[in-house]
């Protein structure tokens, strides 16, 4: 299996620092570091680390038809395709369509 790494650049970071329910774990979670780390691995055992581009819809796009949401609030954890019907939960179609993006690199 590859890593996958959404990539998130400093400004991201530092607006999700404005959330006060965000901003404890994010302080504490070295990204940069991660990052390394994660690079340094999958050189180490043969893999290859695949970085998804920042704005990249994963929850936003339909898995099945490819429509792409407007808009999703974080709160929203199931939703509908407005187009084929098909009925989502917000984190097993983002890693399905992580999983797409992998097989269409």
């Amino acid at each position: 299996m590859l890593p996958f790494l959404e990539s998130l650049i400093f400004r991201a970071v530092k607006n999700m620092m404005r959330n006060n329910h965000l901003s404890r774990h994010i302080t504490d979670a070295g990204w940069g570091e991660f990052r390394r780390m994660l690079e340094y691995k999958t050189k180490w055992y043969g893999s290859r680390l695949v970085v998804v581009p920042r704005f990249f819809p994963s929850s936003r796009r339909c898995s099945e038809c490819g429509y792409v949401l407007p808009e999703l609030k974080l709160s929203t954890r199931r939703w509908i395709c407005p187009e084929c019907g098909a009925i989502h939960d917000r984190d097993i179609n983002a890693a399905v369509n992580l999983l797409q993006y992998l097989n269409s690199a």
